[in-house]
């Protein structure tokens, strides 16, 4: 008896919209992401009098006097290198991990050339373009090796024949159509154990017109599932059950038609690797663009932090306390 042995796989695409909605939430946690490595503070001096004014300064001053702090620093600022005054003076100015994050979301690289890279534009873009075209590469492939399975299918001399698959279902299951159940062969009227109905797990489904619908379920079918191959041509024709016997199921013609399917679905698959492949390289532009900028602004205040300080010192001569303001750059 022939029996369906295979069970069938989900094979369905994402859809457009499912990666358009992926791109956005992408978007949105990514620009989430630039806007807090933004707003983090520069860090700085931790200072012990972060509290004092000027208008304190006495009070301050007699606290330090009658502790004997001696030139301990009461008073220390400093200003970022991303102020108006250092960028003007030292030629430098911040960099937005919003702005970069999102020019870089847009077109790979952008980011990174506004943060005043190079190379990095060059090979994020370039990449982009190779992903995109090779994807465009192994995509119409991968439909010409489809077209080229459904063809040989199609032609009666070596493919597939709905006629002769509903011919063999009457012969050897007495039923003229796969979404008809039929008697368990290993039925026992007298011990009814194993149940006497049994139906088909696929089916071949027909137009308003007879003819039966050749959609991506027609053609995985046909060449996957024993149930399917009495309508191969190069398998006998069958006229009661006893003709299934000791008859090889993998026939040459449906071998042949695996391969080919095989081969089409190869290229899909790679079509899908690169796709994944140039989607990761996209986020990756601009979540590194987004950091590259934060670094930038890290770096400048590393580079170029102005500091101010007003100590009292305790003069030599009558042991009073005067103040003394320094101003310092550090490179």
């Amino acid at each position: 008896m022939c029996r369906s042995r295979i069970k069938s796989k989900s094979n369905s695409p994402i859809h457009p919209l499912r990666i358009a909605l992926l791109a956005a939430g992408i978007f949105i946690l990514g620009a989430g992401v630039a806007s807090a490595v933004e707003s983090v503070p520069a860090t700085g001096p931790i200072d012990p009098h972060q509290g004092m004014t000027l208008a304190n300064l006495s009070d301050r001053a007699f606290l330090a006097q009658t502790m004997d702090l001696v030139g301990d620093p009461i008073f220390y600022a400093q200003a970022s290198s991303n102020s108006d005054s250092t960028a003007g003076m030292y030629g430098y100015e911040s960099k937005s991990p919003k702005r970069a994050f999102a020019q870089s979301f847009l077109i790979p690289g952008w980011g990174q050339w506004y943060n005043g890279s190079r190379v990095k534009p060059f090979v994020f873009l370039g990449l982009e373009a190779s992903g995109w075209l090779l994807r465009g590469h192994f995509r119409s492939q991968g439909n010409k090796k489809q077209t080229q399975y459904q063809s040989f299918a199609d032609n009666p001399a070596e493919g597939w024949d709905v006629q002769k698959y509903l011919s063999g279902l009457q012969a050897v299951y007495g039923v003229s159509s796969d979404t008809m159940r039929y008697i368990n062969p290993d039925w026992i009227p007298s011990f009814d154990t194993t149940g006497k109905w049994l139906v088909f797990s696929h089916h071949i489904y027909f137009d308003s017109e007879g003819k039966p619908i050749k959609n991506q379920t027609y053609y995985e079918n046909v060449g996957k599932y024993d149930q399917f191959v009495f309508g191969w041509s190069d398998f006998p024709n069958v006229t009661k059950p006893e003709d299934t016997v000791g008859v090889e199921f993998r026939t040459p013609h449906r071998d042949d038609y695996l391969g080919q399917r095989a081969s089409a679905n190869r290229e899909f698959s790679h079509a899908s690797t690169v796709l994944i492949l140039t989607i990761g390289n996209h986020l990756l532009s601009a979540f590194e663009a987004a950091i590259g900028a934060a670094h930038h602004n890290k770096s400048m205040d590393q580079f170029g932090s102005v500091g101010a300080q007003l100590r009292f010192v305790q003069s030599p001569n009558d042991g009073k306390l005067y103040p003394k303001f320094a101003v310092g750059y550090r490179f």
